[in-house]
């Protein structure tokens, strides 16, 4: 545990075209959260009216401060997302250890949250660089060789190349990052890499990687449930233990946190089996969403 009680600091980073589902989720977190905290929200390319919007959803929370950021000049030039679903306006979140101190929950647009993150704020990172979660899907393809392909060979090779010396095992997914900021501006060269957005552009999947590459072995590995692929936290654990994979800090009865990755997302799709993991992660997001939208219609996402 820390030593003294951390400041509750939670940031998203947007552009436009991703700016509805991004207050769906910061709408989600303020439904669960207790007790005082920070929100910061940065955007790309953002209009008065958008910022209004901001303003909106985050009204009405007591003990929630909000701090916006507009990053769309200095900032990402020269950035640009590694797929067509994946926007460049991620990569603002390169800078916010240069911004905000403490510990910083960062969190991507595509997610629902369903607990009170707060509480991952009672783990102590020590002198490492983040508190991350493995990604579901390298951690699926390393427990399962008998179904390997020639790209998933690949992919892990390339993995293996720009961890070292860290593990492909402890990849991790960077939608939700909780941030050791004092630590990674203790180490001004770091930094000056971590903000290179040119070299993140540059990397098979953006600023993943590359945020993989720099973090190495300085990570703490956290439950799934503070990164839930799809919900599927049981499944996630499951894999974990096969791999003799170990985590750190609480581990939540159910997920706080569902990411929804990947090209297909659930403010879109209209159908969906509900016997699925995805179908049933699918029906609690747009459960919320119908909720959201009717305090705030104009703000369906498309």
């Amino acid at each position: 545990m820390p030593a003294m009680p951390c400041t509750v600091k939670i940031a998203y980073v947007t552009d436009r075209d991703f700016l509805k589902p991004t207050l769906l989720s910061a709408w989600s977190l303020l439904q669960h959260l207790r007790g005082s905290a920070e929100l910061h929200i940065w955007g790309d390319g953002l209009k008065p009216e958008d910022w209004a919007d901001v303003e909106a959803v985050a009204a009405g929370h007591p003990g929630v401060t909000l701090f916006c950021k507009d990053i769309g000049s200095g900032y990402l030039e020269g950035a640009h997302g590694p797929t067509t679903y994946i926007s460049a306006a991620t990569m603002g979140r390169l800078f916010i250890p240069r911004r905000i101190d403490g510990y910083v929950l960062y969190i991507d647009g595509d997610t629902l949250v369903t607990g009170d993150v707060g509480k991952l704020f009672q783990v102590d990172l020590g002198d490492t660089y983040a508190g991350v979660v493995r990604d579901y899907h390298i951690t699926q393809w390393l427990s399962e060789p008998e179904k390997t392909t020639a790209e998933r060979d690949a992919r892990l090779a390339e993995i293996r190349q720009f961890m070292g010396p860290a593990r492909v095992e402890d990849y991790f997914n960077a939608g939700i990052l909780l941030l050791n900021c004092d630590a990674l501006r203790a180490d001004p060269a770091l930094m000056a890499r971590m903000e290179d957005v040119t070299a993140a552009s540059a990397c098979t999947h953006g600023d993943q990687d590359h945020l993989n590459a720099l973090f190495g072995t300085h990570v703490m590995q956290l439950d799934p449930a503070w990164n839930a692929s799809w919900a599927r936290i049981r499944r996630h654990r499951g894999l974990l233990t096969r791999s003799r994979l170990p985590t750190e800090g609480e581990k939540p009865d159910s997920p706080v946190i569902l990411h929804y990755h990947g090209p297909k997302k659930p403010w879109r799709d209209r159908r969906w089996d509900v016997w699925s993991s995805r179908g049933r992660a699918t029906l609690i997001y747009r459960r919320a969403l119908h909720r959201f939208v009717r305090q705030h219609p104009h703000l369906k996402p498309l």
